[in-house]
């Protein structure tokens, strides 16, 4: 590593001043003593472990990134001019720019305006076309890897990724290589990374520019990749027309993201477009104090309108059915002939991601929560679709089915929820909690809602009664978002868990919180739920250096009673079968479902699941079948 200014690099080029550092390295302000002008002289750390051997590989690797980057003749990529070794590092000469990065700019300005954020974008976009066309992928795109000078937004240290990623993988330190709150979900699992992926880390950074905050993050490595695999995105508050666009470059399935051409045209005709004014969204003010209001309780009456409550009359998309269009005496119907215990049945009729999915009581119908805006029904006794709901105008997050299966309640990233008469496939009711919605809950007796999202849990009451409020809870979870609710069986208790590093039970008739819990402050708890006799609750955790676990609580004296450790990075979804005798996990970073018998706390065999392919979890009321969200919704044959 050179430390001193007027140390020569490759015998050519002198550094002047250091101007940037990073995880990835350092970059000098140079001048080329051969060609007389100023450069940009990246040094590239690598980890103090890497062997002789291993270094050399690094720097074959560098100078064939730094070959395909000199490729990209393009105004919004910075030049790559040379690559030089030197004391065993590689160095990657490239234009210099001066002038700030996008993310100094936000440091200072906090966010920008959509036009300004668009003429960014369509620059920026461009330029990824231009490396897409040639087959190369920045992988780290960032506000700090565009710059901005005499009006140019230029993107730079393509490659500087690959090269970081080769030494990592020489090493064997499994480290995530790049930015996670720009990172994509299948470059943050380990998959391919493709030109998708870069799509998605500019949507992550227009959403940036205009929100001033990233889309996902958190407190760890690990609260940020759960989110990112879980999560709808925010939404967006600031981004006027452009917010449709960056919600689809968002997207989790790369393939529906849009491609770089497509996005820049996209921009480009946004900002021809006449400058009509637009309402801001209006929010309440924060409370003082940092106390953040929880608890709230509302009152609906079906098929009416009451308090905070907008009449619906959206009709379902009523898809071909086969068969006779009768469901049959349900779960216990459900066809076996062909199938073998533990096969994976794909649904069809939707091959974008699920993000819940939730029985009917009587096991006849799956719902589903697709990121599309919609949410669909399969027939479970012949697996084959039934009907499309169509209403929200965002990703769908959760959906629930009422106790007596009369009526599914649906939460989305618009900002509302929506309850379905099942008999009629119409929306009923539209309730406005006024956050994106991330979980919800019935009560046992079927008499209230529970809804949750960034911060907010508010109890809607189903059975007409006047609205009446009640003691707000504390807001101690992490505030990236409440992630999961669950009532116990008796209805007294709502358990609450989020991103934060506890849980908390809370008292629905009193509205406060009795008790958290925590495994440890380096763990983040992502959903919980109780068992059907209602004495434990499973919460789900994730930790770095793959110590996820399932945690089981007392949910009488909240005491942890067994800690089943998953050897892998995060636990997303936790599950009791309906008789308790088995608890279930998803565990999407190991490509499985880790199963154990809860009275002996021994693990069972694992279900092995294609990528992307382990999503939130839902036993059938028989415990024959466990369906899974993820990539799409599919049934696992248990019995």
């Amino acid at each position: 590593m050179t430390d001193a200014s007027g140390a020569l690099v490759g015998g050519r080029y002198r550094l002047v001043e250091l101007v940037g550092q990073g995880g990835m390295g350092r970059v000098w302000r140079g001048f080329d003593e051969t060609l007389h002008r100023d450069v940009a002289v990246k040094e590239v750390l690598l980890a103090a472990d890497v062997g002789e051997s291993a270094r050399w590989q690094v720097i074959q690797r560098a100078t064939a990134e730094a070959r395909a980057a000199a490729r990209l003749q393009d105004p919004g990529i910075v030049t790559v001019h040379d690559v030089v070794e030197q004391e065993g590092v590689p160095w990657i000469v490239m234009e210099y720019i001066a002038g700030t990065s996008l993310g100094a700019l936000l440091d200072r300005e906090h966010r920008l305006v959509w036009r300004r954020a668009a003429e960014i974008g369509v620059s920026v976009a461009e330029a990824l076309a231009h490396a897409h066309a040639a087959g190369v992928v920045h992988r780290d795109l960032k506000p700090d890897n565009v710059l901005l000078a005499g009006g140019r937004a230029v993107i730079t240290d393509f490659g500087i990724a690959r090269i970081l990623d080769a030494t990592t993988r020489l090493t064997s330190t499994h480290a995530v290589v790049g930015t996670p709150q720009y990172m994509s979900p299948e470059q943050l699992q380990g998959q391919d990374v493709t030109a998708a992926s870069d799509m998605w880390a500019l949507g992550a950074t227009l959403f940036t520019a205009l929100e001033g905050r990233a889309p996902y993050d958190g407190p760890t490595l690990v609260a940020i990749i759960a989110a990112v695999a879980t999560q709808s995105p925010p939404a967006l508050r600031n981004a006027g027309p452009l917010a449709e666009l960056i919600t689809s470059l968002l997207d989790k399935d790369p393939d529906r993201r849009p491609d770089a051409r497509t996005t820049a045209l996209e921009l480009r005709g946004l900002l021809r477009a006449p400058n009509k004014p637009t309402r801001e969204p209006t929010r309440e003010p924060a409370p003082q104090g940092g106390d953040r209001p929880r608890f709230s309780r509302r009152s609906v009456l079906l098929g009416g309108v009451g308090a905070a409550v907008v009449a619906g009359g959206v009709v379902a998309e009523l898809l071909e059915r086969g068969g006779s269009g009768t469901s049959g005496s349900g779960a216990a119907a459900f066809d076996t002939v062909g199938l073998t215990k533990g096969q994976l049945v794909t649904l069809p009729g939707y091959t974008g991601s699920v993000n819940s999915v939730a029985f009917s009581p009587d096991g006849r119908t799956l719902a589903g929560a697709c990121d599309d805006a919609k949410v669909r029904l399969w027939d479970v006794a012949t697996r084959k679709a039934e009907a499309t709901l169509v209403g929200h105008t965002k990703s769908v997050s959760s959906v629930r089915f009422s106790p007596d299966g009369k009526t599914l309640a649906s939460g989305s990233a618009d900002e509302t929820v929506r309850l379905w008469d099942l008999a009629t496939r119409t929306a009923t009711t539209t309730l406005t909690p006024g956050i994106p919605v991330y979980a919800l809950a019935f009560s046992p007796d079927g008499t209230s809602l529970a809804s949750t999202g960034e911060v907010a849990v508010a109890m809607w009451g189903l059975n007409g009664q006047a609205e009446s409020d009640i003691t707000t809870v504390t807001a101690t979870s992490d505030p990236l978002g409440v992630l999961s609710l669950a009532f116990s069986p008796d209805g007294k208790v709502l358990v609450v868990s989020g991103f934060g590093a506890q849980i908390e039970f809370c008292s629905v008739s009193a509205g406060t919180v009795v008790a958290t819990v925590s495994p440890g402050k380096n763990d983040l708890f992502n959903r919980a739920g109780f068992s059907p006799d209602g004495t434990l609750v499973a919460s789900g955790c994730s930790a770095e250096q793959n110590a996820a676990a399932v945690s089981l609580w007392d949910a009488a004296t909240h005491a942890e009673v067994a800690r089943l450790n998953c050897e892998t990075l995060a636990v997303t979804s936790v599950a009791f079968s309906p008789d308790g005798r088995t608890l279930a996990a998803a565990t999407p970073f190991s490509g499985s479902i880790r199963l154990w018998d809860v009275a002996s706390r021994k693990p069972l065999a694992p279900l092995t699941c294609p990528s992307g392919m382990v999503g939130q979890l839902a036993f059938s009321p028989d415990g024959r079948l466990l369906a899974s969200g993820g990539k799409s919704a599919s049934l696992r044959v248990l019995a």
